[in-house]
């Protein structure tokens, strides 16, 4: 009797074990080693097994008591799983042709056997792409039937979801919003590869060859690549790179400039949208530029020269090839087109520069010497050149035969920091015998490189890592301290460049203009440029003379031009729209 008991008591807990063991989508065997979620080699995990064990019974009743309904519910679940089933096709040769070729690859040099698991989002480049066939004409017309007739219908009720999620998103924006302030910021990645490693360490020659392999399995240039070895395992993550915006221009100018300090300057938007400034004080007080012809050098150095300008400074431009047009005639602009004239400016600098460090030494550590001088060298390649056979010309017997003009410019780089003094050397290759020695060149904290070749790239700055050059119009590396930052700088047409150096109440307001001009006073061609007057320039002149209509009187004058109010500009040319027929006198219609 006590024998019958215990078969039936073990009987028992069998059947409650196995019922277990059903309900829960573990093995009926006992053995355990699957986890729940993830899948054991060639076996389903957990979750799917109980999806199986509950939902066939389930579906089985369901059929029985309900035919009509179950009958609409198998079509929906077929549609469902051919879906299914054609989206695991698809990842299964995205999986064939990338990840395991690259697993297979990588495994061996770490010495592991497993532990290796790769990521690899097939949104990256044109890695889907790839595995495209070509289509025969039935295949094409096939799709292009099935995109015009079957596809909008499938698409029609999703949207129409998609469009009310939306809405009650914006609904209850007040109240979410308020709710941001308790959500812990999560890690955006995006799309990448990511390869997680069974060890707590990879050497660097290893991470190196990893590297190579992944480069080489999966075609997806221009990645930003990152090791993580903190913990048990090792991760590496391949990103894109973020790049900045393709157009900067004068309203980023307008909202950025007023914000800055005296020795802050903008140059353009970088990586992400975010503003890029540089400091003639903590920086660097001396740039470089180096690029090719046609690559924006004179662009970026217009940008810095009006900031210097809109603040009260000065700018002395050494140009021989007049790159810098928009600068004649400005106030505060020294342009010197001639050797003689470069000479004497050089010399000129150089002695106030040493002037203000001697003054320097007996005040106080924030001693503020007077307006900074930016010293544009544009080409300085031929302009130490033309000094130094101007020199040779005029150097008389007795004087050194090493020209003052480019002693003068080694001695602003080694003592412009203090007095206010900054040079600005443009240059295709800013060799050290074009900037005059080595010891010079290495004065130039801020280097400016664009559509740069490798050789450039290693004289001037082989401490930073050379990225891809780009073939966007204004896309500049600017190298600090060895970190190259990737920044499209901000472009200005000549009008709107005169007009922010010479319209600095403005900035100070954070006021915006679509076109330059629009400040209160301008000459006849601001006015013209601004579109205030719609006349040619020898219309307008001709007008004046003539005494059409009511004559604004000149208020001022900017070296030799007239400078006019722009209320009686807009005045004059509302009256004489009225009095004189479309397409007279030069009158654009």
């Amino acid at each position: 009797m006590v024998e019958l008991e215990k078969l039936l008591r073990r009987r028992k807990h069998r059947v409650l074990r196995l019922t277990y063991r059903y309900l829960s989508g573990r093995p009926l065997s006992g053995r355990d080693g699957y986890p729940y979620r993830r899948r054991g080699a060639g076996r389903l995990a957990g979750w799917q097994r109980q999806v199986y064990r509950l939902g066939v019974p389930a579906t089985a009743g369901a059929v029985a008591v309900f035919p009509d309904q179950a009958l609409t519910a198998a079509a929906a679940i077929a549609v469902g799983a051919a879906w299914r089933g054609r989206r695991r096709l698809v990842q299964r040769r995205f999986h064939r042709e990338y990840i395991a070729p690259t697993l297979a690859a990588i495994t061996p040099p770490l010495g592991l056997q497993t532990g290796v698991r790769l990521h690899v989002d097939p949104s990256l480049g044109n890695l889907t792409p790839r595995l495209a066939k070509p289509l025969s004409p039935a295949e094409e017309a096939a799709r292009a039937w099935y995109g015009q007739h079957v596809e909008p219908v499938l698409r029609w009720l999703p949207e129409r979801a998609q469009r009310g999620l939306w809405a009650l998103q914006r609904r209850a924006r007040p109240v979410t919003s308020r709710l941001e302030v308790f959500r812990r910021p999560g890690e955006e990645v995006g799309p990448r590869i990511e390869l997680l490693i069974d060890t707590p360490y990879v050497t660097k020659e290893q991470r190196q060859l990893v590297s190579s392999i992944v480069g080489s399995k999966i075609p997806v240039a221009d990645l930003v690549e990152a090791w993580h070895q903190v913990g048990p395992r090792v991760r590496a993550r391949w990103t894109v790179r973020k790049r900045p915006p393709a157009i900067v221009g004068h309203d980023q100018v307008l909202a950025h400039f007023p914000r800055l300090a005296e020795w802050e300057f903008y140059i353009g938007q970088g990586a992400g949208d975010v503003p890029i400034v540089i400091s003639l004080r903590d920086d660097s007080p001396h740039i470089a530029e180096s690029a090719g012809s046609g690559a924006g050098k004179s662009v970026l150095a217009m940008l810095i020269a009006v900031q210097v300008l809109a603040r009260g400074g000065r700018v002395v431009i050494l140009d021989r090839k007049g790159s810098h047009r928009w600068a004649l005639g400005q106030p505060g602009v020294d342009y010197c087109s001639r050797p003689a004239q470069m000479h004497d400016a050089l010399l000129r600098e150089a002695a106030e520069a040493d002037e203000r460090n001697t003054l320097a030494l007996h005040e106080e550590d924030d001693w503020d010497p007077g307006p900074r001088t930016l010293i544009i060298c544009e080409e300085l390649n031929a302009t130490i050149g033309m000094l130094a056979n101007y020199w040779a010309d005029v150097r008389e017997k007795g004087d050194p035969k090493r020209s003052p003009a480019i002693s003068a410019l080694g001695d602003l780089l080694f003592m412009g920091r203090a007095a206010k003094k900054n040079v600005l050397a443009i240059a295709q290759m800013l060799t050290a015998r074009a900037i005059g020695g080595p010891e010079a060149r290495e004065n130039f904290g801020i280097r400016c490189l664009a559509r740069y070749t490798s050789n450039a790239w290693k004289m001037l700055v082989p401490e930073a890592s050379m990225p891809r050059a780009s073939r966007t119009l204004g896309r500049w590396q600017v190298v600090i301290g060895g970190q190259a930052t990737e920044v499209q700088v901000a472009y200005l047409t000549t009008a709107q460049a005169r007009a922010l150096a010479t319209s600095p109440s403005d900035l100070d307001n954070g006021l915006s203009r679509d076109v330059p001009g629009d400040g209160d006073m301008m000459t006849l061609k601001d006015a013209i440029d601004a579109g205030v007057l719609p006349w040619k320039y020898e219309a307008a002149k001709k007008r004046m003379q003539r005494r059409v209509g009511r004559v604004p009187a000149a208020r001022g004058k900017r070296g030799g031009a007239d400078l006019y109010a722009r209320v009686d500009l807009v005045e004059w040319t509302s009256e004489a729209r009225i009095s004189i027929p479309p397409g007279a006198g030069g009158l654009r219609t």
